[in-house]
């Protein structure tokens, strides 16, 4: 599956396709894969939020 195109609104079906893309990515990959992918994301987001002061 390919990343979901998101909208401009970013609504909850937004949110549904990103819930189901991640479901699917993570359904190959272990604990330990996830949730450093997770942190990743987390990460990456952190730096996007703190630049928005």
């Amino acid at each position: 599956m390919k990343f979901p195109n998101i909208s401009n609104r970013f609504d909850a079906e937004d949110i549904r396709k990103l819930r189901e893309y991640n479901s699917l990515r993570h359904s190959k990959m272990t604990h330990k894969e996830i949730l450093e992918d997770i942190r990743q994301g987390a990460e990456s987001f952190m730096s996007e939020f703190s630049n928005c002061r």
